[in-house]
């Protein structure tokens, strides 16, 4: 009864990270473009385009963290 109980919540597990990459991906989607936008205003100051820099480094190795494990 238990290894049943197992294989559903390994089941569930993996559902559940397959749609939660998905979402990921939207967001990612949204992101590119909020920057982009962002990054044509003639207003935006060099400090701002270094801060969205350092997000993005930030984001990069996290997803590195990810991929390596």
């Amino acid at each position: 009864m238990t290894n049943k109980l197992e294989r559903k919540v390994t089941k569930t597990l993996r559902l559940d990270i397959v749609e939660r990459l998905e979402k990921l991906k939207e967001e990612m989607k949204d992101m590119d473009t909020f920057v982009r936008q962002d990054l044509q205003d003639v207003n935006l100051r060099d400090e701002d385009i270094f801060r969205i820099s350092e997000k993005i480094k930030d984001l990069e190795k996290q997803i590195l963290n990810v991929i390596e494990g």
